[in-house]
């Protein structure tokens, strides 16, 4: 689908926990199956970003967790594979654990696991353009040693 057959915009927020060179990353169940991709989701209207990050983390690891700063916000055009309709625009949050037990199984919704991924084992796994744009920048690379 080309630009011009955009419909709507989708702001989502995420949250990058890394611990002993790995990320809290969630197996996500979309229409076509799952992705992997890092906790958090859809802004809500009247929600602030880093509201919509902790709440999003609580949702779907049940952990609670606070915003550090922001790494990376989207640069580059990218178009939702799922609902192509969609353009998105993720920004992505350093943030810091702050209490609570990881959730593993995921949340009983839209998130079947959460797991421990080191980052170089990525590229093995379904990740959508608009993550991987995160990923490849040196923001991402710089969070671990």
């Amino acid at each position: 689908m080309s630009p011009d057959r955009l419909t709507k915009f989708r702001v989502a927020v995420y949250g990058v926990l890394v611990k002993d060179d790995k990320v809290l990353l969630t197996d996500t169940r979309v229409p076509s199956g799952i992705i992997t991709n890092f906790p958090g989701g859809g802004l809500e209207l009247g929600e602030a970003p880093v509201e919509a990050v902790e709440r999003e983390f609580r949702e779907e690891t049940t952990i609670t967790v606070s915003v550090e700063d922001l790494l990376f916000c989207t640069q580059q055009f990218q178009q939702n594979p799922e609902y192509p309709h969609e353009q998105l625009i993720h920004m992505y949050y350093r943030v810091r654990h702050i209490s609570g037990e990881i959730l593993k199984s995921g949340n009983d919704d839209d998130v079947a696991a959460v797991t421990w991924v080191a980052h170089g084992d990525l590229s093995s796994k379904r990740v959508l353009a608009v993550d991987l744009e995160f990923v490849e920048h040196p923001s991402f690379r710089s969070l671990f040693s």
